[in-house]
């Protein structure tokens, strides 16, 4: 999938994502590749850690709003 902004002012989960749709969110609000994105969650999932990455990624899910 490519990159792009579909809307730029408004940061939303999107339905269409693997997991609760954060990183597809964020890929659509910031018009990177979501695939670029996931592979920094991983990479930062493994230096940092399980809980508080995923303590973080919950959050997120929690906050966001969702597109519908």
């Amino acid at each position: 999938m490519t990159g792009y902004r579909r809307d730029s002012n408004k940061l939303y989960r999107e339905h269409n994502g693997i997991f609760l749709g954060v990183f597809q969110g964020l890929a659509n609000w910031s018009g990177l590749p979501v695939w670029a994105l996931r592979i920094i969650g991983i990479i930062v999932f493994f230096s940092i850690g399980f809980w508080k990455i995923g303590v973080l990624y919950l959050l997120a899910a929690i906050l966001m709003p969702s597109r519908y």
